[in-house]
């Protein structure tokens, strides 16, 4: 059983060390009473304390629920993951499930090496992943006119 204190969980517990307290409680009572459920002893503790008959029937209700909820999310998460697996990765960006693949570009470097930057498809409009194209070829125009000026002005100096 996930066992624990369901009662602090209404968000005016005062301190994380009393959660983790209640819920150490929570635990030990719950393993007494399962260990004497096994041994077909629970009456002896449940019938002589009404506290305790009234604890342990809403804990069990409430382990139920949890389980019932963790089972349920468990089985909702494997779903979605068999039919994500079904789709191709264009269905899957289609679908806005999936970034595309980043897009290199080009980018104007004083120095013979060449730079890139990345441009992510889904955050650019059409015109300005064009624009940005554009822009990109420009740079690397420069960059070849700027090394010729660069080697020509070398050699005048020399």
């Amino acid at each position: 059983m996930p066992c624990r204190d369901y009662e602090s969980d209404n968000g005016y517990s005062r301190a994380d060390e009393y959660k983790r307290q209640c819920d150490k409680l929570a635990r030990i009572a719950c393993a007494a009473m399962e260990e004497l459920v096994r041994q077909g002893k629970e009456d002896f503790l449940v019938l002589k304390n009404p506290e305790v008959a009234e604890w342990w029937a809403s804990h069990v209700k409430a382990d139920r629920a949890e389980k019932a909820r963790i089972a349920e999310q468990e089985r909702r998460e494997r779903v979605k993951k068999e039919a994500l697996d079904r789709l191709t990765d264009e269905e899957k960006e289609l679908l806005g499930l999936k970034k595309p693949a980043a897009k290199k570009h080009k980018k104007y470097s004083p120095s013979k090496e060449t730079y890139s930057i990345e441009v992510e498809e889904m955050d650019l409009d059409e015109w300005t992943k064009n624009e940005v194209e554009d822009i990109s070829d420009m740079l690397v125009d420069l960059k070849e006119q700027y090394l010729k000026v660069f080697e020509q002005n070398d050699k005048r100096w020399k």
